[in-house]
């Protein structure tokens, strides 16, 4: 590193530890006339002041120069990834490693308000999706303290907490000092996941891994037994070995199969109303409807994918740097951030719960792209088969068109709407479950992010709830 760059941090250093504010020497120039009028007029009382002043300029200096060097600011969290309605563990410890005592040391923290801490005051800021977590600290020479908060994860998304900024002073709090503490946390939180009941499934595959009472169609791959030929069985069917130890014609006995293969295109575009204002409750609801039959498939053993039309926060710990630096080295990451929408193809794995579940907690509130250009997109690349879930905040002639295109083409088609106004059961054939509005979310929101009971609310009205399809 070069000299120039050396100096260049030294300043920055200095500039955030508000090294600049110093006592006025003229101030030590007053005193030292003081002192030496005192000699010179041999008086006793000047010379006691005079050297009382000169001593408070002095400590106030040193004071004020090292009250925040070797200060260590942490911040832990318990959890990285939470599930929906969880409680976390939100852990602070400051540390004066030196000999000088601190008296007082202010730390403001920010942190999401989406997460709210239980029984602690927090302070709003300018900033609309942030709250200062405030707290006053008194440390005596190299003694850490550590402070625990409990935060209550009733928002889905990825949150950051920080940066913090210390404040401290001299003993008498002339001159203050702040240190700006640019580490940050993040925590991922979960989208809500509920029961689902009574949801049946439309498939057109008629081979795959599910037994069925209906025996329509049967499955080659599967053999359950064997029994007599009968005339017009396919040569195929019959079963040689079976044939030879009975000395007659057996033919092969398949099992009814079929098979769910899920692809799931998800609404998530904030909506506008008459106002123009922005209804959240029910982007929440629709994410909440994928994040639970996602889950209920791959429980179920059916093979899941997801394709959303809105962009995901990738915010971390390997790009929270990234987002630092100057405006011309972080906006090719803010590009990317824009482009980057879900596309997760179909699986059943444990693995393909988490991309899913993350992909959804990552879903940010913003204007996307039509979800009929994701769907004509993903058409070519979906088997044969595929049952689509839609799910979304309204219908259009253009999505009506392009599903009953690929009800056409062989696809089953289940359209879920949110919002507050019900649709009839079927439109152009294909059937319509009506997931609700803002009150259906709030009242799930109520239940599993165990919100605070209003009064004349009663605690037996917050039994499980999920979706009746």
């Amino acid at each position: 590193m070069s000299k120039a760059q050396l100096a260049s941090d030294k300043a920055a250093k200095k500039a955030k530890m508000g090294e600049g504010s110093r006592v006025n020497p003229y101030l030590y120039l007053l005193g030292g006339i003081f002192l030496l009028g005192s000699v010179i007029t041999h008086s006793p009382l000047l010379l006691v002041c005079s050297c009382i002043f000169l001593l408070a300029l002095a400590i106030t200096d040193v004071w004020a120069t090292y009250c925040l060097q070797e200060v260590r600011y942490q911040r832990h969290l318990s959890e990285k990834r939470v599930l929906f309605g969880e409680e976390i563990t939100l852990s602070v410890s400051i540390e004066n490693a030196k000999l000088l005592p601190l008296p007082v040391v202010q730390v403001d923290d920010m942190m999401p308000r989406a997460l709210p801490l239980k029984g602690q005051a927090i302070r709003k800021t300018l900033v609309s999706n942030s709250v200062v977590l405030e707290g006053l600290f008194s440390l005596r020479w190299y003694e850490r303290v550590t402070r625990n908060y409990t935060l209550h994860c009733i928002n889905r998304g990825i949150y950051t907490f920080g940066p913090a900024k210390l404040h401290s002073s001299d003993l008498f709090g002339f001159i203050g000092r702040e240190l700006k503490i640019q580490e940050l946390n993040h925590v991922l939180v979960y989208p809500l996941v509920v029961p689902i009941t009574s949801f049946q499934l439309p498939s057109k595959r008629p081979f795959g891994d599910l037994r069925t009472s209906r025996r329509f169609l049967e499955d080659p791959s599967r053999v359950i037994g064997v029994r007599d030929y009968v005339y017009g069985d396919s040569m195929r069917r019959v079963d040689w070995k079976a044939t030879a130890r009975a000395q007659e014609l057996q033919s092969k006995i398949y099992e009814s199969t079929t098979t769910y293969s899920l692809a799931i295109f998800l609404n998530s575009s904030v909506q506008l109303d008459n106002y123009y204002s922005i209804h959240p409750a029910l982007q929440e609801l629709a994410i909440c409807a994928a994040a639970s039959i996602s889950n209920w498939a791959i429980d179920e053993g059916h093979t899941v994918g997801l394709y959303a039309n809105t962009p995901i926060s990738t915010i971390d710990e390997e790009t929270s740097a990234a987002f630092l630096k100057p405006k011309g080295q972080g906006r090719s990451i803010a590009e990317r951030l824009q482009r980057h929408t879900i596309h997760i193809p179909a699986a059943s794995n444990e693995d393909q719960r988490q991309r899913i579940m993350e992909m959804l907690a990552r879903i940010q509130s913003h204007m996307g792209s039509p979800l009929e250009e994701i769907l004509q997109k993903e058409r070519s690349s979906l088997s044969i088969g595929t049952t689509i879930i839609v799910i979304t905040n309204q219908i259009n002639e253009r999505l009506m068109e392009i599903l009953l295109r690929m009800q056409r083409s062989g696809h089953a088609i289940s359209l879920l709407l949110v919002g507050d106004n019900p649709p009839p059961t079927r439109l152009a054939g294909i059937t319509v479950h009506y997931l609700g509005g803002e009150k259906v979310w709030e009242k799930l929101q109520t239940t599993y992010g165990y919100v605070e009971i209003e009064e004349g609310e009663s605690e037996n009205n917050q039994e499980a709830i999920g979706f009746q399809l």
